[in-house]
């Protein structure tokens, strides 16, 4: 019993400092990139977001038995939920690129662009139904919609996560690592439309792709080797925590 739950908290433990790894590389990225500097991110020293860490390994523990079933389904409605998010997506990026002297504000680009957008989107969907209802092929009118399923469940929760964190980090060390009053779409400055979308395909492409390879590395690894990781990994953050956000 005792190997079962140590085994558990090893696994979930490794887990989580992959993905606030991840989460940190994602955001430094970010700001060197759209803001041309480099800014160490979170409220520790070292290189990881736990919020990124606590985030996926909730999503594992709503989501990933889910993620082994195949819901499918002839309702287009799915296909067309799927199209927009990807267009949206696609045509804004283009957008901030090419057009809006203000790449990292998304807000301007929905207000001077919106019905463009929408009628872009509407004009994608209805094409693409319109080819799956002619089509002869069964197997395209037949689509596993558990992907989509996953999406849309991982934009709402990663949508509350980052609100409560949010709130958290602002009552118990009084800072405000992120603020979206400007933005579009935003709810107390907390969270808003943008983030939250990239969070949701963010969070699906590392379900789908890097989590796969994690669990077969857990699975291979010796069970002392991945207690030498983790007390590697862990002693460090555990004093990198205390000095900067404890005692700080």
């Amino acid at each position: 019993m005792k190997n079962k739950v140590l085994r558990f908290v090893t696994d979930n433990y490794i887990t989580f400092c992959v993905y606030a790894l991840i989460g940190w590389i994602y955001e430094v990225t970010w700001y060197l990139v759209v803001r041309n500097k480099f800014v160490n991110r979170g409220v520790l020293f070292g290189p990881f977001l736990p919020i990124y860490g606590f985030g996926l390994l909730i999503l594992l523990l709503l989501l990933k038995r889910f993620m082994k079933k195949k819901h499918i389904t002839d309702n287009i409605i799915y296909s067309s939920m799927a199209i927009f998010t990807v267009v949206t997506f696609i045509t804004v990026t283009i957008i901030e690129y090419t057009v809006s002297p203000k790449i990292h504000r998304v807000d301007y680009l929905f207000k001077d662009y919106g019905i463009l957008l929408f009628g872009i989107n509407i004009f994608a969907i209805l094409l693409v139904n319109l080819y799956i209802k002619k089509s002869k092929n069964k197997k395209i009118k037949k689509i596993d919609t558990t992907p989509i399923l996953i999406f849309l469940a991982i934009w709402i929760i990663t949508t509350i996560i980052e609100y409560v964190a949010h709130y958290i980090i602002d009552v118990y060390t009084g800072k405000l690592l992120w603020d979206y009053s400007e933005d579009f779409l935003q709810i107390n400055s907390r969270v808003n439309w943008d983030a939250s979308r990239n969070f949701a395909i963010g969070g699906t492409v590392l379900l789908y792709t890097v989590q796969p390879i994690l669990d077969k590395f857990l699975t291979k690894t010796k069970f002392n080797k991945k207690i030498i990781i983790s007390l590697i990994i862990g002693i460090p953050m555990i004093l990198d925590f205390l000095i900067n956000v404890v005692i700080k």
